[in-house]
């Protein structure tokens, strides 16, 4: 059965009646306190604004003179601080409030509201969470959880927090039955669509949308974007000039508008759109972009340029900017200035310091990975430029990426002649390692490969800032690091691969090092190259485990050595069977919607549910392993115990993830 956290039935009935008995009874603390929440359901839930929620807060405040301990009194005078826009005040209601009383639904739907308003949409998503447990069968815990996850899926990978907030806010339109009068849930449906790729069904929620009038011009925004993302240009452009009629100096919408006459081809007019644009504002990001894209495709790459570099000036992070910048540049033939501009952005970023913005340091690193693109697209000769940069930069985290360039570059030239030798890419480390290894091994300087091997604990972390979107919490952080840490430990791999295939002196001691005190994956490297010095104890080691014969044999060995066996994928989805059962309950896949089979155990859908609910509690032991997956607790970064069996949160998202996009289309079917 649905519920409501906040009253939000015949909300303008319910406070006219309740502002009749406070003005009759206003001693009456209880029903001054029901008219507060009342007016911030209405400010803060229904769009009814500032003033309401300043209502709420003037209620509230007036309880709390009478009972300073009153929760709900500190809650809603907190919740209606936030939908005023003074977050910095409502944190000392709250925290007062969590002191007393910090289970109550409504406290952990404030608190995940204050971290939004702070930017933390990260930890907004964990009260959320909170909230839909405490409280999981009413709206507006999901509706928040699915805006606070959209939120987030601008500062990660954005895929699973969209999937998330879809069924989130499908939860939301189940449990309120007048989901049209919720625009917002409309609107954020619809947009929950477009970026999952059901452009039909995003178009349905936008056009129920426009019948609202206070919505319908954003209504006829979105749906030009429905139409833009579909490739139908020509409806974009009649539903942003729709919008335009009503809203004309939108310079946002002026700038996409302009991107649609681009896409057409119609160059004149995409000039218009973006003039009209800087006309209202001249500083406008995506207007002057539209215009210097539009420009380079007339061929006036010269003003294209500067158009570019003027956007790039207000707003040096803009990628795509740089990209078109680096791109009209090319049109010129002039590679030398791609030797500059490396040459620059390389000694930009070793002065940036240690522990300085963030940003500045992954914008950085992003656009010389752009000039080493267009390096590549040049060819060989811009070896040259790369290894001076290698040479040059006093970062290792840098010197590791420009040496993976290195390698991608030379590796066609090389490709004939080794692919006679390593003929099988390790599936562990990536396509191409063996080619790879010889093109270093034949192009690079040793010092620049065992430049390679010094990276410790603190480059990684480092590189995981540098190579990443901000993380919004520690997992997300870990996960970064660990990104990190499997890339350098392919390369370091390669490089003493490489260092192997040289046979020189100094390469066999430091083989020899490696080999006796890295871990098994890098040891199984150092001893491969050690094997082709021609050592006896080193092919003797690799021969341990190998089962492969033939020309190739040693190399096929090290291969063999060096990847470790696969892991199960996670589990699987099991078809309707009455023999098979959950492992946890005794569940039959016909009363259950579905169950999951792994290595040795098979879960259903409610047992998923319960243990993602509860996986704080069920944390089990460090040694547990996932019995769907085999998994470790560090592999997995935890695992939970339900019922006798060990479920990794790999796994169990994998299958939180089933269950969401089961249940939004079901829905959407039906819709």
């Amino acid at each position: 059965m649905s519920s409501s956290i906040l009253p939000h039935t015949k909300l303008d009935w319910t406070i006219s009646k309740l502002e009749e008995k406070v003005s009759s009874q206003p001693e009456d603390l209880d029903a001054r306190l029901e008219l507060a929440r009342c007016m911030l359901s209405r400010g803060w839930m229904h769009e009814g604004g500032e003033a309401d929620c300043a209502a709420a807060l003037q209620g509230a405040r007036r309880v709390l003179q009478e009972d300073p301990t009153s929760v709900l009194g500190l809650v809603v005078a907190g919740a209606a601080l936030v939908g005023m826009g003074r977050p910095e005040a409502a944190d000392k209601y709250l925290g007062q409030a969590a002191g007393i009383e910090p289970d109550r639904p409504d406290l952990n739907l404030a608190l995940g509201a204050l971290a939004m308003a702070m930017g933390d949409h990260g930890r907004a998503v964990r009260w959320y969470e909170v909230a839909c447990r405490a409280a999981s069968e009413a709206w507006e815990t999901h509706l928040m959880l699915g805006q606070a996850l959209m939120r987030l899926a601008k500062t990660q990978d954005p895929r699973r927090p969209i999937e998330r907030a879809s069924y989130h806010f499908v939860r939301a339109m189940r449990l309120e039955p007048t989901p049209d009068q919720h625009p917002r849930l409309l609107r954020d449906m619809g947009v929950c669509c477009m970026l999952t790729g059901r452009t039909k069904e995003a178009q349905r929620f936008f056009i129920r949308l426009r019948e609202n009038p206070d919505h319908a011009a954003i209504a006829k925004f979105h749906l030009g974007q429905v139409a833009y993302e579909s490739g139908k240009y020509n409806n974009a452009v009649q539903h942003f000039r729709a919008y335009l009629r009503e809203r004309p100096d939108d310079c946002n919408v002026l700038a996409r508008m302009a991107m649609a006459f681009f896409q057409m081809g119609d160059f004149n007019k995409a000039r218009e759109a973006c003039n009209q644009a800087l006309l209202v504002e001249p500083t406008h990001l995506q207007a002057r972009y539209a215009l210097g894209c539009t420009l380079l495709e007339e061929g006036d790459t010269a003003e294209a340029t500067k158009v570019f570099r003027d956007a790039l000036s207000d707003h040096p992070e803009h990628m795509p900017s740089y990209v078109e910048m680096v791109r009209s540049r090319r049109h010129t033939q002039d590679s030398s200035w791609l030797v500059g501009a490396l040459e620059a952005e390389v000694g930009t970023f070793d002065r940036l310091p240690p522990g300085g913005s963030v940003d500045a340091r992954g914008v950085t690193r992003q656009r010389i990975e752009t000039i080493l693109e267009e390096l590549r697209d040049v060819g060989p000769s811009m070896l040259a430029t790369i290894l001076s940069a290698i040479d040059r930069t006093q970062d290792e985290g840098l010197r590791f990426q420009l040496w993976e360039a290195a390698c991608t570059m030379v590796l066609g030239a090389v490709a004939d002649a080794a692919s006679s030798r390593l003929r099988e890419p390790s599936r562990h480390y990536g396509p191409g390692l063996g080619l790879e290894a010889l093109s270093a091994a034949a192009v690079l300087p040793e010092p620049v490969l065992t430049a390679g091997l010094k990276l410790d604990e603190s480059d990684l972390k480092k590189a995981a800032v540098d190579r990443h979107s901000p993380a919004d919490d520690v997992a997300a952080h870990r996960d970064n690091i660990a990104t990190e840490r499997k890339r350098a430990r392919a390369y370091q791999a390669l490089l003493l691969l490489a260092i192997g295939v040289r046979r020189s002196t100094s390469g066999k001691s430091l083989l020899a090092r490696w080999a006796v005190d890295a871990d098994s994956d890098l040891a199984a490297a150092a001893w491969a190259g050690l094997a082709m010095y021609g050592e006896p104890i080193a092919t003797a080691k690799l021969a341990a485990t190998a089962s492969e014969s033939g020309a190739n044999a040693q190399v096929q060995r090290f291969l063999s050595y060096v990847v470790p066996p696969a892991k199960a994928a996670g589990p699987q989805k099991v078809e309707r069977a009455d023999a098979i059962r959950c492992t946890t309950c005794g569940r039959s896949s016909t009363e259950a919607d579905y169950l999951m089979s792994g290595s040795d155990a098979v879960v259903c859908d409610r047992c998923v549910i319960q243990i993602g609910q509860h996986r704080r509690s069920l944390l089990a032991d460090e040694r547990s392993n996932c019995t769907l997956c085999s998994r470790t607790h560090f592999e997995a970064r935890g695992v939970y115990s339900y019922n006798g069996v060990d479920v990794c949160s790999e796994c169990l998202d994998l299958s939180l993830g089933q269950l969401e996009r089961e249940e939004v289309d079901r829905f959407l079917a039906a819709w």
